[in-house]
């Protein structure tokens, strides 16, 4: 547009001139030869466009290098997205059964604990002493008892031959027997104080982690107390609530029927994604919010997951096929809608209208515009034209500085998972697909 204004206003420029300068005779002459400089650079501009206004020095040039990739058949996920909450497994506050001073403290805050393990010791010297007096009891009792059933055998032969009365046969007769009977009590007294005994040593009633210590080595402690000397959360599995609109009632039972898998992202600097099951529905509705609670499982092994934390929920309750997929970075925007760059058989590439339905991670599932098999661009479109000719060449290698994929299930999603177009994102007119279900 700039290069033709100029040679229009060369034009001009020596038209007047030659009128002004030069006598009618020579006028025409000039104004052949200003022309015959100025042709060639039209002819010349002209030359490199095409019919629509684009350069075609891509199309007789060398080839260019792209990235490419295959669309295939696949199944398009219906994917219902929530943010949501973890919570513990199981949450116990451990508190003291019985009064007493602490004396030991077998763990540290924030250590991980299996059920049974000891968590705290109490002062047992008083217990102790109680119970030896108790197992003096007994034997004192357990003797006498001895002597007893002697005299009442003793007796009981005389008796017959009226040496002793009966009554005095029946009074050894309950003496003895209220001795059995003191020996039961004292029985039940010492494991009364070896249950005292064992509540002195405080065990984890759960395993879990142990979060902050409410209670320091020496404190005294009563079994009245409101307060716990430490929680324990379990963590592995681990819970993942979320609330859904109650229109989604139908596609969220469908999702428990079936056990579907969800995908619990985190978002931060480096993103972490892990997988659970969907294990629980609400049996009502919240009044209030007009929404509707629902539970994933996640075995969590790793603790990726961590009781309070905010994650986003995304639950597949159905999968809809006739769609064909193409990695979501070989559809592009334009003025006519979606298109993708279409490599053909002879090497050369086309563009060609798609139609998005929607862009889950790094996946764009089309409704119409490509057929499976077809080889399409992924990188390097900037540089091509219509008929232009490509080399495909090979994915770098990925850069050292990457972070790992975490152990246990979660992994570090792709580098475009943070940006928009590793959500489901989709097209501006998707028709009866637009959007989340």
């Amino acid at each position: 547009m700039r290069r033709s204004f100029t040679i229009a206003v060369v034009l001009l420029a020596a038209g007047a001139v030659t009128w002004f300068a030069y006598p009618p005779s020579r006028q025409w002459p000039v104004l052949s030869h200003v022309g015959n400089v100025v042709a060639p650079a039209s002819k010349e501009t002209a030359a490199t466009k095409t019919p629509t206004g684009a350069a075609t020095k891509g199309a007789r040039g060398a080839p260019v290098p792209v990235m490419a990739g295959i669309a295939v058949t696949a199944e398009m996920p219906i994917i219902l997205s929530a943010p949501g909450t973890v919570e513990p497994f199981a949450t116990v506050g451990v508190k003291p059964r019985v009064d007493g001073q602490i004396s030991e403290i077998a763990f540290k805050e924030g250590d991980e604990v299996r059920a049974g393990d000891v968590l705290f010791r109490l002062d047992d010297r008083l217990v102790k002493a109680q119970m030896k007096q108790a197992e003096a009891n007994i034997a004192r009792d357990r003797a006498a008892l001895t002597d007893a059933e002697a005299i009442l055998r003793r007796r009981e032969t005389l008796v017959t031959k009226n040496i002793v009365t009966e009554q005095a046969t029946e009074t050894q007769r309950s003496t003895v027997e209220s001795l059995k009977a003191a020996i039961t009590a004292g029985e039940a007294q010492f494991e009364a104080w070896r249950t005292q005994l064992d509540y002195l040593t405080v065990l984890a009633p759960i395993p879990g982690r142990t979060g902050a210590l409410k209670a320091e080595l020496g404190s005294n402690v009563r079994m009245a107390d409101t307060g716990a000397l430490i929680v324990i959360n379990q963590t592995r599995p681990i819970y993942v609530t979320f609330s859904v609109p109650q229109h989604d009632l139908v596609n969220l039972r469908r999702a428990l029927a079936a056990r579907s898998e969800a995908t619990i992202r985190v978002p931060g600097e480096t993103p972490i994604e892990t997988k659970g099951k969907v294990i629980f529905i609400d049996n009502q509705v919240d009044k209030s919010t007009g929404t509707l609670m629902g539970k994933v499982e996640v075995s969590n092994e790793d603790e990726v997951l961590w009781p309070g934390q905010a994650v986003e929920v995304e639950l597949v309750v159905e999968r809809r096929s006739g769609f064909v997929a193409v990695p979501s970075s070989a559809v592009l925007p334009s003025q006519q809608g979606m298109l993708a760059w279409v490599i053909g058989a002879d090497g050369r590439v086309a563009p060609r209208t798609v139609a998005l339905a929607r862009v889950i991670g790094t996946s764009a599932y089309l409704s119409d515009g490509l057929s499976a098999g077809e080889r399409v661009v992924t990188e390097g479109q900037l540089r091509l034209a219509p008929g232009a000719a490509i080399t495909i060449r090979e994915p770098s290698a990925a850069p050292s500085s990457k972070p790992a994929a975490p152990k246990g299930g979660g992994k570090v999603p792709d580098e475009r998972g943070t940006g928009p177009a590793a959500r489901d994102t989709p097209a501006s007119a998707p028709g009866r697909e637009r959007g989340r279900t």
